[in-house]
C-alpha cells in the first residue's frame, strides 16, 4: 500500500469517525438534528473516499467509468445532507436556494445512469497512469465529456451560492459565536464546494492530473468542524462547572430558608424532592416516592382543592400556588404553601417544579395579629358606643315610657266598668311596637358590644349604613346635623364582617359630628354609596365642617393622633385597619374651610384593591 492509498484511507476515515461523533451526540440530544445530518454527511464523505481509492487503483476503463458512476450516490447524500445541516446548523440560507441545489441534484443523479459512461464522460477511451513520489500512482481517464455534465456543474454553483447566503446572513446576526460559526464552518464547506468545482473542471476537461475531486477538500470541513466541536465541548463542560455551583447555591440557599424544592415528571410519575421536602412530607423512609404517596401527608379536607389545582395546572398550563395543611400521624399539623411551574414541549405531557414552605409560624403570627386587632377594634366600638351613652339611653327611655304610659292608661281602661276592649287593643298594639322599637335598639348596642371572631359574609352596604343612622338617630337629633342619603340602588354586594362595616361607618359618623360642632353655620351630612371603579362598592361621609389641612390628610390616621380633649387618636387608625383587612382602602379629602370627606372602598368576593 502505497502513501496514497493510506492518505485517502485516513481522511475517508477521519470522515467518517467525526460523523460517528456527532451520531453519539444526537442519540444524547435527539432535538438536536444538524448533528444527525453531519453524520450523515461525513458517512457519504467516507463512502466518495472509497470510491475515489478504487478509481486510483482500476487498472480498466470500466472498473474506473463504473466507481465513478456510482460514486455519486454518496455525493448526493452529501449535498442533500449538507443542505439540510447548514440550514438548521446556522438556522439561515434562502429557502429557494436549497430547494433549487436538492431538486437539480436529484436529476443529475439519474443522468449519471442514463447517458454515456457516466455524467462526466460520455466515453473513456483510456486509462492514463500518474506516478507521484516515492513511486505513488493513480489514474485518470482520458475521453469525451458528457453534455449533461454542465447540469452538475450548475449544481455545485448553486450549492456555493447558497452556503455563501446562509454564512453572510450568520455574520450579520453579530454574535460571537455565530461570526465564529460563519467564518470556520460556513467557510470550510464554501471552499470545500468551490474547490471540488474548480478541481473537477480542470481533472475531467484534461488540464489537471489528479487522482480526485471530493475527499481532500471535505478534510478542511472535518478540520473546522472539530474545532468547533473543540469549542462546544469545552462550553459544555463551563456550562455544566456553572450549573454545578449554581445547584450546590441553590442548595445551601434553599437549606438556609427551609425550602422545600421539588419536580415531578408527568409521563413518567417520578417524584424527587429534596431532604427538607422528605422530612416535611414525611417520605424520609421511602425510596421512590410518587405524588399519591405525598398527597396522602396532605390534610383531608385540603385534598381534594390541592388535587383540583394539579389537574388544572395540567390541563391549562401555567403556574400553581396552593396553601394546604400537612396532617402526618404523630406530628402536629403544619400550614404549607407551594408555588409551581409547568414546564412542557408541544409533545410532552410535562415537568411540574416548584417549591414549598412551611408557614406554620406566619399562620400562628397572623393568628395573634387578627385577635389583637379584633379586640383593638371591640375596644374602639365601646369607646364610640360611650360618647353616645347619653342619645342611646334617650333611644331606649322613649318606647320605654311610652310603654308605661300606654300600660297605665290600659289599666285605667280595665278598671272602668265601661271599659272599650278595642282602646285596650289598639293600647296593647302600640305597646308590642314599642317594645320592638327598644328590642332593636338593644339588639343592635348588644351586636356593636359583642365581643367576638370575625363572621364575614355578603353584605348590603346600603342596609348598613342605614342601621348606622337609625342607631345614631337621637345623636344627631341632638346635635342639629341634619342627614341626607344618597346610596346608589345599584351598589354591589360585598363581602365583609358586618359589625365592623358597621363600626366604620360609625365612627365617621360620630367624627363628622365632632369636626361640626365648633362650625358655624348648618350642619349637613351627607352619606353616600356608589360602584367603585373596578370591582366593588365605594362610601363617602362628608361633613360642613372647617375640613383637614393637607399636611393632616394622612396624619390623622396615625394611632394616637387625635384633636378631641377626650380622644385616644385610635379610632381613624382600627378603621383603615378594618378596611384593610377587608381589602380596601380608607382616605380622606378636604376644601379647607368647606368640610372634609371620608371615603372607604370594599372590594366584592374575590378580588383584592
Amino acid at each position: 500500500m502505497s502513501w496514497l492509498d493510506l492518505t485517502w484511507a485516513t481522511m475517508g476515515a477521519a470522515s467518517l469517525t467525526l460523523g460517528i461523533v456527532h451520531l453519539f451526540i444526537w442519540r444524547k440530544q435527539r432535538s438536536q438534528y444538524p448533528h444527525l445530518l453531519f453524520f450523515a454527511l461525513g458517512a457519504s464523505i467516507a463512502a466518495c473516499a472509497a470510491f475515489e481509492l478504487s478509481m486510483m487503483r482500476s487498472a480498466t476503463v470500466q472498473g474506473y467509468a463504473s466507481a465513478l458512476r456510482w460514486a455519486q450516490v454518496p455525493l448526493l447524500i452529501a449535498f442533500l445532507s449538507m443542505v439540510g445541516f447548514v440550514r438548521l446548523y446556522f438556522a439561515a440560507g434562502r429557502a429557494w436556494l436549497a430547494w433549487a441545489v436538492c431538486l437539480i441534484r436529484l436529476p443529475v443523479v439519474a443522468l449519471d445512469f442514463l447517458t454515456g459512461a457516466n455524467i462526466n464522460f460520455e466515453t473513456i477511451s483510456a486509462l492514463q497512469h500518474v506516478t507521484l513520489w516515492r513511486g505513488a500512482g493513480f489514474s485518470v481517464p482520458v475521453g469525451t465529456l458528457n453534455p449533461w455534465w454542465s447540469v452538475a456543474q450548475l449544481d455545485n454553483i448553486l450549492l456555493c451560492a447558497f452556503l455563501l447566503d446562509a454564512s453572510v446572513t450568520l455574520w450579520r446576526r453579530g454574535g460571537s459565536v455565530e461570526r465564529r460559526r460563519s467564518v470556520l464552518v460556513g467557510g470550510a464547506l464554501i471552499l470545500c464546494v468551490g474547490c471540488v468545482v474548480a478541481l473537477s473542471l480542470g481533472t475531467f476537461s484534461g488540464h489537471l492530473q489528479l487522482p480526485t475531486v471530493v475527499t481532500p477538500t471535505f478534510l478542511v470541513v472535518a478540520l473546522a468542524m472539530g474545532y468547533e466541536l473543540g469549542e462546544d465541548a469545552l462550553r459544555s463542560a463551563q456550562l455544566a462547572r456553572d450549573l454545578r455551583d449554581s445547584e450546590r447555591r441553590s442548595e445551601l440557599a434553599a437549606q438556609a430558608a427551609r425550602l422545600a424544592l421539588w419536580s415531578w415528571d408527568v409521563a413518567r410519575g417520578e417524584l424527587w424532592m429534596n431532604a427538607i421536602g422528605r422530612t416535611l412530607f414525611g417520605l424520609a423512609e421511602v425510596d421512590q416516592p410518587d405524588l399519591e404517596v405525598l398527597m396522602a401527608g396532605v390534610h383531608a379536607d385540603d385534598r381534594d382543592r390541592v388535587r383540583d389545582a394539579i389537574d388544572r395546572t395540567l390541563r391549562d398550563g401555567g403556574s400553581l400556588e396552593q396553601e394546604f395543611r400537612v396532617a402526618l400521624p404523630g406530628t402536629a399539623t403544619r400550614w404549607v404553601v407551594t408555588r409551581a411551574l409547568l414546564e412542557r414541549e408541544a409533545s410532552e405531557a410535562g415537568l411540574l417544579r416548584g417549591v414549598t414552605v412551611d408557614i406554620t409560624e406566619r399562620r400562628r403570627v397572623e393568628q395573634e395579629a387578627a385577635q389583637q386587632r379584633n379586640e383593638l377594634a371591640h375596644l374602639s366600638r365601646v369607646a364610640a358606643l360611650g360618647e353616645m351613652a347619653g342619645s342611646l339611653a334617650h333611644e331606649i327611655n322613649q318606647p320605654l315610657m311610652a310603654i308605661l304610659s300606654n300600660a297605665r292608661a290600659a289599666l285605667r281602661f280595665m278598671a272602668s266598668e265601661d271599659g272599650d276592649l278595642a282602646e285596650v287593643r289598639a293600647i296593647l298594639a302600640d305597646i308590642v311596637e314599642d317594645d320592638k322599637r327598644a328590642g332593636e335598639v338593644i339588639h343592635r348596642l348588644r351586636a356593636l358590644l359583642r365581643k367576638g371572631e370575625v363572621q364575614r359574609g355578603l353584605l348590603d352596604i346600603n342596609h348598613a349604613v342605614q342601621e348606622v343612622l337609625r342607631l345614631t338617630r337621637n345623636e344627631l337629633l341632638n346635635r342639629g346635623v341634619v342627614v341626607t342619603t344618597q346610596l346608589a340602588p345599584d351598589a354591589p354586594r360585598v363581602l365583609g364582617d358586618r359589625i365592623q362595616v358597621q363600626q366604620v361607618l360609625l365612627n365617621l359618623v360620630i367624627n363628622s359630628c365632632d369636626a361640626m360642632a365648633a362650625a358655624p353655620g348648618s350642619q349637613q351630612l351627607v352619606v353616600r354609596t356608589r360602584p367603585a371603579d373596578g370591582a366593588g362598592v365605594e362610601v363617602s361621609v362628608s361633613d360642613s365642617g372647617h375640613g383637614i389641612s393637607p399636611a393632616d390628610l394622612e396624619r390623622i390616621f396615625e394611632p394616637f393622633v387625635t384633636s378631641k380633649e377626650h380622644g385616644m387618636g385610635l379610632g381613624l387608625s382600627v378603621c383603615r385597619t378594618i378596611v384593610a383587612a377587608h381589602g380596601g382602602r380608607l382616605w380622606a379629602e378636604s376644601v379647607d374651610g368647606k368640610g372634609a370627606t371620608m371615603r372607604f372602598t370594599l372590594p366584592v368576593e374575590g378580588v383584592r384593591q
